[in-house]
């Protein structure tokens, strides 16, 4: 009796390990689990031809994204360079970062939106409420977007020049008066940013 009783023991716990593996292995297939071989800077850099790589920027993955935006603080840059309104973004966030020695993080989306990632839901879960509906009533993030976090609470967003007119081009929308509107804003984003961080370091 007591051979049995701890054969059916065994067989339990040995039930309950493989739930907790086949769930674990389902779990970490929904991340987004990426080695970078190339430094960040120079991975910003070869998508957008415009910036050197002695930039600043922060190359992130959609797990690593979704995860400053649920409790991390910082500035976060939503775009791709197939979008040609996101390369001016990049140009002003650029300068910015320099300016201020403040690194800035980079989600590139495309990939991830066309897949419909779980990650990538999960994003715009955290940002939904800035969100434009499309015809169908559906939430999706657009770019260029730009986005300020503090303890995972946004604090700023800007997406400006998501939906432009067919006719607008980013030369001709982006006047020196208007870029220069928009570095001071990044500025002040910045300045915020980092008080946040100097005030917790006290």
């Amino acid at each position: 009796m007591k051979h049995k009783n701890e054969t059916f023991f065994k067989k339990t716990i040995y039930g309950v390990c493989f739930l907790f593996l086949i769930s674990a292995f389902v779990f970490l297939g929904t991340r987004n689990y990426t080695v970078k071989k190339t430094p960040d800077n120079e991975l910003f850099s070869r998508e957008y031809r415009s910036i050197s790589q002695d930039n600043l920027f922060l190359v992130l993955t959609s797990y690593e994204t979704l995860t400053m935006l649920e409790r991390g603080t910082g500035l976060l840059f939503l775009g791709f360079p197939q979008n040609e309104w996101s390369g001016v973004i990049a140009e002003l966030l650029n300068q910015v970062s320099k300016e201020k020695n403040y690194p800035i993080s980079y989600y590139n989306f495309y990939e991830d939106r066309n897949q419909k990632h779980d990650n990538y839901q999960g994003i715009v879960k955290e940002v939904d409420e800035y969100l434009h509906r499309n015809d169908v009533g559906k939430l999706d993030l657009y770019a260029p977007s730009v986005v300020a976090v503090v303890h995972g609470k946004v604090v700023y967003f800007d997406d400006e020049t998501s939906f432009v007119l067919n006719k607008t081009n980013p030369k001709s929308y982006w006047t020196d008066p208007k870029k220069e509107e928009k570095l001071k804003t990044y500025r002040e984003v910045i300045d915020m940013l980092q008080s946040e961080v100097n005030e917790n370091e006290k």
